[in-house]
């Protein structure tokens, strides 16, 4: 039927041509898996006319926060319940998570934000994410002497790239040092300041501008 577009219905003896297109789909490698003799390569062949190559969430960050707007907008509408989406730290985390599940797990992970976020309160990471799923979602920080802390965030042009591609911009960049810093000298703000490199009302003043930011409802 692939070769030739022509069946022969069960208990017929006239063949019938038909006029179909065949979609195939797989998160396996058929290449692979026909030179291990696990894979009919006379199918891989016929089936392999035009590919489509969709690449894993992981791969298409840019994808991540237009999905999850989306699956919020949808989940809170099925569970009444108006929410004014998500905060800095959990869109962070939500960019930064490797997502081995792609896009069936984040339509899961902000369907339970959605049912565990206080109506008209916005989603955090502890609504997203189970405790050992949450420690893979990097978070981009310093260090005790108040340099880019690599483990926690990648290298630096890694850091850099995802300011460049869209993935974090200036101001949650700037959010994330700042927040790292205090959570670091245990709410010490004049401690956290002197980490950034700045004075302490130098600190309060830009954090002062982020809760207000964050204090703001979504265009949406």
């Amino acid at each position: 039927m692939l070769q030739e577009g022509e069946i022969e219905r069960l208990g017929d003896h006239r063949t019938r041509k038909v006029n179909v297109r065949i979609v195939a789909a797989t998160n396996e490698d058929l290449r692979q898996r026909v030179k291990e003799g696990r894979f009919r390569s006379d199918l891989y062949y016929r089936l392999n006319a035009y590919q489509v190559s969709i690449p894993p969430l992981r791969e298409r960050k840019e994808d991540v926060s237009l999905l999850a707007n989306r699956f919020l907008e949808k989940h809170s509408a099925v569970h009444a319940k108006k929410l004014r989406g998500f905060t800095d730290k959990a869109k962070r985390a939500l960019l930064t998570y490797a997502w081995p599940g792609n896009v069936r797990e984040l339509q899961n992970m902000v369907e339970r934000g959605v049912i565990l976020a206080p109506a008209g309160g916005r989603i955090e990471v502890e609504h997203l994410f189970t405790a050992p799923v949450g420690e893979q979602a990097r978070e981009f920080g310093l260090d005790s002497a108040g340099g880019l802390d690599l483990q926690a965030g990648g290298s630096t042009v890694e850091l850099c790239n995802a300011v460049f591609n869209g993935v974090l911009t200036l101001e949650q960049l700037e959010s994330t040092l700042i927040e790292t810093a205090v959570d670091k000298a245990h709410g010490n703000l004049s401690s956290a300041a002197r980490m950034l490199g700045l004075t302490r009302p130098q600190l309060a003043y830009r954090l002062k501008r982020l809760h207000e930011a964050d204090a703001q409802p979504d265009p949406a």
